[in-house]
């Protein structure tokens, strides 16, 4: 069974942590981008927004959150509501061109994560013993 933390000061909304809907307003509304699009500029697969968005990740990793909204501009913010609890904003901070963010994130790729290469089948010979 699953042990369930409950915070006085950071409450999560329907399981979820609540950075997730402020991730969701910077992607979806602010940023108006695809999940696929989101992955171009940022490197974080496809897939990961899918759980954050809709899927059952319950609480990303803030390493992942960052590179998320650093990629697009956005820097971590925090405000207190009315009940004193702690709730998650980013604020834009710097323009970004979304082509430039696209073709750096694509180099940065293919520098930090060579092609691999193919190993080669060994062949059999007609009475199945390797050569």
């Amino acid at each position: 069974m699953a042990r369930v933390i409950i915070y006085r000061n950071y409450k999560l909304l329907v399981d979820k942590d609540p950075v997730i809907e402020a991730l969701r307003i910077v992607i979806k509304s602010e940023e108006k981008l695809k999940n696929s699009q989101a992955h171009s500029i940022t490197g974080i697969a496809t897939q990961t927004f899918d759980s954050w968005f809709d899927g059952t990740t319950r609480k990303p990793q803030n390493a992942t959150v960052s590179q998320a909204v650093a990629a697009l501009g956005y820097a971590h913010d925090y405000f207190f509501d009315d009940n004193g609890n702690l709730v998650p904003h980013f604020t834009k901070k710097l323009k970004i061109d979304r082509q430039k963010a696209i073709e750096a994130q694509a180099v940065f790729f293919l520098k930090n994560h060579p092609a691999k290469k193919k190993k080669k089948k060994k062949r059999k010979t007609t009475n199945g013993h390797a050569k």
